[in-house]
C-alpha cells in the first residue's frame, strides 16, 4: 500500500506540473454544456450506425444516451485513444460554461486487444507473455495519464462535475469450462477459464488504477466535482459466458462486424448510461 501511495503522489505531482501546458478552449469559446472524452468503449465502437466512421464513435453510445438528460453532448470519444491521445486531441469543446465531463480512458495505454488474442487460442504461451510483460510496464502510464486529464479539464472546465468511469469486466467470474467467443481470422478463439480469471484480474486492475487516481485527487485537492463510476456492477450476469444475456460482443470477422470484438453492445452501452446518470443525478440536481 505504501509503494501504491508513493506512485499515486508522483503521479498527481507530474499532473499539477502540467498545469501551465493544459490544452486551452478556441479563443471566445465558452465550451460545450457535455463534452464526452475517451475511448472506443465511451465511442460507442460497434454499434452501428457511426456517426464520425474515423473515430467509430455510435449514435447508440452513452454519451448520446446522456444527452437526453444533459440537454445535448459534444463527444470527442475515439476508439484507440490512449490518455495521452484525449489529452492532445480531445478537449478542445471544453471551457469556461462546460457543466459535464465524462471521461472512459486507460485501457489502450497497455494494448489490451494484442494481449487479449495474444493471452487466447489464437495466440502462444511466448506471444501472450511478451504482450503481459509490455502490458505491465504500458501500466505505469495509466495513473500520471488519468491525473493529468482531471488536471487539464478542471483548468478549462472550473464549474464542471467531472466524471471518470471504470470498464466492465469481460467474462463471468469464476468459469469452470472454456469461454468460446467467436472467431479471428478464419479461426475459433476460446479462453480457458485460467485465462478468463486472468483477463478480469487484468481489468480490474486498471480500474483500480483510475480510481485511486480520482480518489488521490480528491483528497490532494478537496475538489468535490470529481467522481469515479464503477461500471463493472452493472454489468453483472452478462458478461461473456454468463448466465444472462450478453451485453459485451464476442468476436466477428465478418464485415461491419468485426469492431464489435470485447465492446459493449447497445444494451452495455445503456447500462454505462444508467450508471453514470445514477451517479450524476444527484450532483447535478435530479
Amino acid at each position: 500500500m505504501h509503494k501504491r501511495a508513493l506512485a499515486l503522489t508522483a503521479a498527481l505531482a507530474l499532473a499539477f506540473s502540467a498545469l501551465s501546458t493544459a490544452p486551452a478552449a478556441a479563443d471566445g469559446h465558452l465550451g460545450d454544456t457535455y463534452v464526452a472524452i475517451g475511448d472506443s468503449e465511451a465511442a460507442g465502437t460497434g454499434n452501428k450506425p457511426y456517426v464520425d466512421e474515423s473515430c467509430l464513435r455510435s449514435a447508440k453510445s452513452y454519451p448520446m444516451l446522456l444527452a437526453a438528460m444533459t440537454g445535448g453532448v459534444e463527444s470527442n470519444a475515439c476508439a484507440g485513444a490512449t490518455t495521452l491521445d484525449v489529452l492532445t486531441t480531445q478537449l478542445g469543446d471544453i471551457g469556461p460554461a462546460t457543466q459535464l465531463v465524462t471521461i472512459t480512458a486507460g485501457v489502450n495505454n497497455i494494448g489490451w486487444q494484442d494481449v487479449l488474442l495474444a493471452c487466447s487460442s489464437a495466440g502462444s504461451d511466448v506471444a501472450c507473455a511478451t504482450e503481459l510483460a509490455a502490458a505491465n510496464q504500458d501500466a505505469l502510464t495509466i495513473s500520471p495519464g488519468i491525473a493529468q486529464l482531471i488536471v487539464a479539464v478542471r483548468t478549462m472546465a472550473p464549474q464542471a462535475l467531472i466524471v471518470v468511469t471504470g470498464y466492465p469486466l469481460l467474462f463471468k467470474d469464476n468459469l469452470m469450462s472454456d469461454c468460446n467467443v467467436g472467431a479471428f481470422q478464419g479461426g475459433p478463439v476460446k479462453f480457458s477459464a485460467m485465462q478468463t480469471t486472468a483477463v478480469n484480474a487484468g481489468l480490474a486492475g486498471v480500474n483500480t488504477a483510475i480510481e485511486m487516481t480520482v480518489e488521490g485527487y480528491t483528497l490532494q485537492t478537496g475538489d468535490p466535482g470529481v467522481v469515479y463510476v464503477d461500471v463493472d456492477a452493472a454489468f453483472d450476469g452478462h458478461a461473456l459466458c454468463d448466465t444472462g444475456d450478453r451485453w459485451i460482443s464476442g468476436l466477428s470477422s465478418g464485415k461491419g462486424t468485426a469492431d464489435r470484438g470485447f465492446h459493449p453492445n447497445a444494451a452495455g452501452q445503456q447500462a454505462y448510461a444508467a450508471a453514470i446518470a445514477a451517479a450524476i443525478a444527484p450532483l447535478m440536481g435530479g
